[in-house]
């Protein structure tokens, strides 16, 4: 078995009725979640996914919209989590870590928090340079630095399970690091916070992140099959089809802008 479950597709203000990008692979032996923003229980609710079922967590930044949840999952696992089930592996990288353990601390405090902090299982990369590690069995997983913030430095990653690639962007501008980890994956999860179309003049991808043109040529570079634009904004409410129409200019594949609750199965 191996699904992906938008659990979320906004950018930090998301569109009416929508909730921040969040993303849930499962498999046999594991269920990763890729990020967390604020309402990660109730998106993980909404699929019927309790936090203690969760083997792996992977935050790309430590920007609000993608790793405001993580006290809140704490808090779940420090007050649900049977004693005999082990705690989720946190990977992310060292700078986003260090705000993680900020963020907790200011919202819970307290002994049991903290204990279940120190108790996590983690492994921290360098936000910097590629990284690859074995996550479970059949499941690589390769970090990829992107092009978003200084402040926040953004991991994409690409997992290989069995003979599927799933890559995912994350928060990014165009960078050079985009189309290797892409190249051949069976799905590209990349970022359209702007339009080409309706905003010309943010064609170029400014303020960090991309537009769906932009993705579309990332997609036809890297040769992947499908491509799913997400992290779309409030100002893009109900221009879905013109995203999707912009993207297939540069790419001959499938293209989506799936929405919250939408799974795909491989």
């Amino acid at each position: 078995m191996l699904e992906i479950t938008f659990l979320g597709t906004g950018a930090a203000l998301p569109m009416y009725r929508g909730s921040n990008s969040a993303y849930l692979i499962r498999t046999d032996t594991a269920c990763i979640l890729f990020d967390c923003g604020p309402a990660i229980l109730q998106q993980l609710d909404a699929v019927t996914v309790r936090p203690s079922e969760l083997s792996h967590v992977f935050i790309s930044h430590r920007h609000g919209d993608h790793a405001l949840g993580f006290p809140m999952l704490v808090l779940a696992w420090a007050l649900e989590q049977p004693p005999d089930q082990p705690l989720p592996t946190i990977v992310t990288s060292i700078l986003t870590w260090a705000s993680l353990e900020t963020v907790l601390k200011h919202s819970y405090g307290d002994d049991i928090a903290v204990k279940c902090l120190q108790a996590l299982p983690r492994i921290l990369l360098p936000h910097d340079v590629p990284a690859q590690l074995t996550l479970a069995d059949n499941i690589q997983m390769h970090t990829y630095p992107m092009n978003h913030s200084a402040f926040a430095p953004v991991l994409g990653a690409k997992f290989e399970i069995g003979a599927t690639i799933l890559a995912f962007t994350a928060d990014t501008m165009p960078c050079e690091t985009i189309v290797p980890m892409a190249k051949d994956a069976d799905l590209l999860i990349h970022e359209a916070n702007f339009s080409a179309i309706l905003q010309p003049e943010l064609a170029q991808g400014p303020y960090g992140h991309s537009t769906a043109q932009i993705a579309g040529r990332n997609a036809h570079a890297a040769q992947v099959k499908r491509l799913a634009l997400v992290h779309l904004g409030s100002h893009l409410q109900g221009k879905e089809d013109i995203m999707r129409e912009e993207a297939q200019r540069e790419f001959s594949g499938i293209v989506s802008v799936p929405v919250a609750g939408v799974t795909y199965a491989f």
